[in-house]
């Protein structure tokens, strides 16, 4: 951390000495540590959960002044965010990350919302806005056992604020450079044991802008269109029912480059989602639950490429995809120190792209799991985690990721933890069948990916050993772990030559195959080395009356691989990660914060390429006004101002200074 900036947060951690009366009520900071769910699917403080939980609340929310999802988790350790003109945003823990960023579980409000065609998350395009979070869990490691095979490196599940206790509408208006731009109106009310919410928004950007780079027309617009309610019906004393429905429609403009493959060009995405849930709850800790959803979603980008001898080439890289998911989850209070949790849960997916599946028709099946997780407190100072998941996804055997956690109590707010397990990830559907072909006038023109051989699920086996402590009478929280991880049968890429040349390819050219772009390139995927990471995390979130609030992470990471994997793998994260936000509240209605974000070299695989290291300070004053707990307020915010860096790639695509106003209105 430069002078600089130390003199700067010196400055505004000094600030409070001067306040005339308490900016907020000092019991503020004395609330104890909250449950988490996402751990176990048990509620659990995370002095007793079997995994590292952070979680991103309201106020972290807020102060931070991210408008985008994916940008919230630039406060978490050992996660790594970026962003590149082809593609949606790219979220990773622990790096192996690239455009797809396919290893993690997201889930919205229990629904899993990773899509089955590549594995990746479209943060851009999720159905609801950052004001309708109300908190986020994130396990900060493999959690298959209690969600599944995509949980490979951690879990990620978004809770939406719940419209009982919201009513009434509010305004948001934001506008600001780079295009910055954005209206919504959220509207609920109840009446008698309904209560409903609305959301409505729009929004754009221009998040990258055409550098002039010979050979480069970078650049990327969104507008973003988004509607989203949710209806809670108390059917009795002991039944709850929710619903919720949402959809998205994007027009953007993406590209990175005039070549043959990846020109700019308009993208058109459109999603929708239902989901339906019925919870039945006997005593405090025991309820059964029901829930089902299905989303479907239709990406449309078509251009055309020029060929080796000129010719115009249409390309559709159209990708159509469906889910429909089925669970049942029941809790039970088994003996005394004893509770346990099982369910079981049938999804079918579906994928369809005559450019990247071709001639494929349908890709995807269905896919069952069956879960379970234990909590045993055999003493006062030790509690026992064991759980495990056995699954049948459609394109692998059966797959069982057992774990277990043991916590000792130093103190009642002082716990050490150990725990293990195994875990596994199943291809996507263009790992396991991609059949990429550029058509034209009935000839293959060019290939892309194509696979030819059955993929086993990448394996994971860790162990971590963690401290979690609360210091209640300076209002400090600490949360610091060691972990290992070992990753097996890696899935990977690798390019050869069609119909000859070094290295020829395993398979043979479809049948029309001309290659008019003029290259024999291809790709495919394989199961590749083994990688070996390993590092330590700590978060300190410090609530002091005077000070204000201040949440600080560092993660040290290293990776080591055989010598059959990428051989960039070892550098796809960064070995020191640095995130603080401050916060704090003043009179008159007035608040401020700062964020300063450090990440170190490290290099993107696959499209992506070097990141050199940057630091990146943010800043937010804003003021309420009107009635008090009206929520009117106006904020400004100014993002990186500590100038331009690089992300996901060197020199191509260069994140900006970006300043916004902010205007919230209830009516």
């Amino acid at each position: 951390m430069n002078r600089r900036l130390l003199i700067g947060c010196s400055f505004f951690l000094a600030l409070p000495v001067w306040a005339t009366e308490p900016p907020v009520d000092e019991g503020a900071f004395l609330d104890d540590v909250p449950l988490v769910l996402t751990a176990s699917r048990l509620a659990q403080s995370p002095l007793d959960a079997p995994a590292p939980v952070t979680v991103i609340d309201q106020e972290m929310i807020r102060a931070s002044g991210f408008t985008e999802i994916h940008d919230l988790f630039r406060l978490v350790p050992g996660f790594l965010v970026a962003d590149w003109p082809n593609g949606p945003p790219i979220v990773v823990n622990h790096g192996l990350g690239d455009a797809n960023g396919r290893r993690l579980q997201v889930l919205v409000d229990g629904r899993s919302v990773y899509n089955p065609f590549d594995g990746k998350v479209d943060w851009s395009s999720l159905p609801f806005r950052v004001e309708d979070i109300e908190r986020i869990e994130v396990v900060r490691g493999p959690n298959p056992a209690t969600y599944g095979a995509n949980a490979f490196e951690g879990v990620v599940n978004i809770i939406t604020k719940s419209p009982r206790g919201e009513s009434g509408t509010q305004l948001l208006a934001r506008a600001g450079d780079m295009g910055t731009g954005e209206l919504a109106l959220r509207a609920g009310g109840s009446r008698g044991p309904l209560d409903w919410r609305l959301t409505v928004s729009r929004r754009g950007a221009t998040n990258y802008r055409d550098l002039g780079i010979p050979n480069y027309d970078l650049g990327e617009k969104i507008r973003r269109d988004v509607v989203n309610g949710q209806v809670a019906y108390q059917l009795t004393s002991r039944d709850d029912l929710r619903f919720q429905f949402g959809a998205t429609q994007g027009d953007d403009t993406v590209g990175t480059s005039i070549d043959n493959t990846n020109p700019t060009r308009a993208y058109r995405g459109r999603s929708h989602f239902f989901q339906a849930a019925w919870r039945h709850s006997t005593a405090p800790d025991a309820e059964t639950s029901l829930q089902y959803y299905h989303f479907d979603s239709r990406e449309r980008q078509p251009f055309t490429a020029p060929g080796s001898g000129g010719q115009p080439i249409p390309v559709d890289f159209d990708v159509d995809m469906q889910r429909d998911d089925l669970e049942f989850q029941q809790i039970l209070p088994l003996a005394a120190g004893l509770q346990g949790v099982w369910g079981a849960g049938v999804r079918r997916d579906s994928v369809r792209s005559e450019h990247f599946l071709a001639g494929e028709g349908d890709v995807g099946g269905t896919q069952w799991q069956l879960f379970g997780n234990l909590r045993w407190q055999p003493a006062a100072k030790w509690t026992v985690n064991l759980g495990g998941m056995l699954e049948k996804h459609y394109f692998t055997d059966r797959m069982f990721s057992p774990r277990w956690a043991v916590n000792y109590a130093l103190e009642p707010s002082h716990v050490l933890r150990v725990s293990g397990g195994r875990g596994y990830r199943a291809p996507t559907a263009f790992e396991e069948r991609s059949r990429e072909e550029y058509l034209y006038n009935g000839t293959v023109a060019d290939v892309g990916y194509w696979s030819y051989r059955h993929l086993r699920p990448e394996q994971v086996d860790f162990t971590e050993a963690g401290y979690v402590g609360h210091f209640r009478d300076i209002g400090l929280r600490v949360d610091a772990r060691l972990f290992w991880e070992e990753y097996t049968h890696y899935i990977d890429d690798q390019s050869c030559q069609l119909g000859g040349g070094n290295p020829p390819c395993a398979f043979p050219p479809p049948p029309g195959y001309a290659h008019i772009f003029g290259s024999t390139k291809a790709f495919y995927f394989l199961n590749s080395g083994d990688i070996n990471v390993r590092g330590n995390e700590i978060q300190f979130d410090w609530r002091n009356p005077l000070v204000g609030r201040v949440v600080l992470g560092h993660t040290y990471n290293h990776i080591a691989a055989s010598a059959n994997v990428d051989r960039d793998v070892p550098s796809s994260a960064p070995l020191n990660t640095t995130s603080l936000l401050w916060m704090r509240g003043f009179p008159a209605g007035f608040s401020a914060s700062m964020g300063y974000y450090f990440v170190g070299p490290m290099k993107w695989l696959n499209d992506g390429d070097y990141q050199p290291p940057y630091r990146r300070v943010d800043f937010r004053l804003a003021k309420e006004f009107g009635k008090r707990g009206a929520g009117n307020e106006i904020s400004l915010t100014l993002q990186n101002m500590g100038g331009t860096y690089n992300e996901f790639a060197t020199g191509d695509f260069v994140v900006e200074r970006r300043s916004f106003v902010t205007l919230r209105l209830g009516l």
